[in-house]
């Protein structure tokens, strides 16, 4: 994934809606439902772009590899954002 962002914003925002159906409904069913629906949904619309997903089920035992690869090389400086966006910001 090229950008956590949207990850953790998404994490977030079920912590939230977890207190506040906590808060409502006083029900620790409800609660778990209601993290067990939003990791589903989160799983279904964030992670799929991963490399994993982009293979045929057979080959998911095996390792990702990664096709711009050539051997060992110099590690590279990691890259300076020049905005960080905030969770919220638009």
């Amino acid at each position: 994934m090229g950008n956590d962002v949207v990850l953790q914003c998404s994490l977030v925002s079920l912590a939230a809606i977890m207190v506040l159906t906590g808060l409502y409904t006083q029900s620790l069913k409800k609660i778990g439902a209601t993290y067990l629906f939003g990791m589903l949904a989160i799983g279904g619309v964030v992670l799929p772009d991963w490399k994993f997903f982009d293979r045929p089920v057979s080959q998911w035992c095996t390792l990702v590899t990664d096709d711009n690869y050539h051997g060992p090389s110099q590690p590279t400086p990691p890259r300076r954002r020049k905005n960080k966006k905030s969770c919220f910001q638009v």
